[in-house]
C-alpha cells in the first residue's frame, strides 16, 4: 500500500536515517500506529531535553523509562529509550550515547549506588549501537562500546570484581577492583552472555548465546562456552585446538 499515511512515515523514517523499504506492504491502520506511537516517545523525549547534559537532536523516550541524574547524560540525535528502561546517570564521566543508539526495553545502565555513594566511572557507546532488552550494564568502572554494536537480549557488562583476598574478612568489607570493559566497532554480543571486568572484545568479533567471556577476545573471531573459549575467525577455520579467550 502506498496512502498518505505510508508517506508520511516513510519520511519520518528517512528523517531518522532508517530503512523504509517495508512500508509500502503495511496497512494503514498499522502504520498510522507506528507514528501515534513514534509522537508519544517524542513529546516524553521533549521533557527530558532541558534536564539533560547535551542533546544533539531528538530523543524517544518509552514508557515507564526512567532518567536519573540527568544532567550526566549526553546524548546524540535521534537516540532512542524503550520502555521501562532505566538509566541512572550519576557518575565522574558521565553517560554518553551516540546519534541512534537505542536502549532496549527495561534495560539497566548504572554506574553508581542509588544514594550518592560509590560513585562509577561511566559508559559511552558508539553510533548506531543497540543495548539489547532486560541488559544489565554496570559501568563502574569505565565501560566504552564501540560503533554499530549488537547486543542480544539479558547482555551483562560487569567492569568490576570484588576483592575476596581476606577470608578472615567479609567479602563486601574487602572493597572492589574496577578494570573496565571495551567493546569495539561492528561485535554482535548475543543472548543473556556475560562481559567480566577487564576484558576487550576486537572489533568485529561475535560472542555466542550463554558464553561468559573473562579475557580478551581477538577481531573478527566468535567465541562462546562458560569459560569462552574461541571457536573460530570469522570467514575462516582455526585449528582443531581450541583456544582460551
Amino acid at each position: 500500500m502506498n496512502g498518505p499515511i505510508q508517506a508520511v512515515l516513510r519520511r519520518v523514517l528517512a528523517g531518522l536515517g532508517r530503512d523504509s523499504s517495508a512500508v509500502a506492504a503495511l496497512h494503514a491502520g498499522d502504520a498510522l500506529e507506528i507514528l501515534l506511537r513514534g509522537m508519544g516517545h517524542r513529546l516524553r523525549g521533549w521533557r527530558h531535553r532541558p534536564w539533560l547534559g547535551s542533546c544533539a537532536g531528538a530523543l524517544y523516550v518509552g514508557r515507564h523509562a526512567r532518567l536519573n541524574h540527568r544532567r550526566h547524560l549526553y546524548l546524540g540525535h535521534s537516540v532512542k529509550i524503550e520502555e521501562g528502561a532505566e538509566i541512572h546517570a550519576l557518575s565522574s564521566h558521565g553517560v554518553h550515547l551516540g546519534d541512534g543508539v537505542t536502549v532496549g526495553r527495561y534495560a539497566s545502565i548504572r554506574p553508581s549506588g542509588y544514594y550518592g555513594t560509590d560513585i562509577g566511572h561511566g559508559l559511552r557507546v558508539g553510533a548506531h549501537s543497540a543495548i539489547g532488552a532486560f541488559a544489565w550494564i554496570g559501568a563502574s568502572g569505565p565501560v566504552v562500546i564501540g560503533e554499530g554494536v549488537l547486543m542480544g537480549p539479558r547482555v551483562v557488562i560487569l567492569p568490576e570484581n570484588h576483592n575476596h583476598a581476606d577470608s578472615t574478612r567479609p567479602i563486601r568489607e574487602q572493597g572492589v577492583t574496577r578494570l573496565g570493559v571495551t567493546i569495539e566497532d561492528d561485535c554482535w554480543l548475543g543472548a543473556d552472555c556475560k562481559i567480566l571486568a577487564g576484558v576487550r572484545v576486537g572489533r568485529g568479533a561475535i560472542v555466542a548465546a550463554g558464553a561468559v567471556v573473562h579475557r580478551d577476545v581477538p577481531a573478527g573471531h566468535i567465541v562462546g562456552g562458560v569459560p569462552a573459549k574461541i571457536l573460530k575467525r570469522r570467514g575462516a577455520n582455526l585449528s582443531p585446538a581450541r583456544q582460551s579467550a
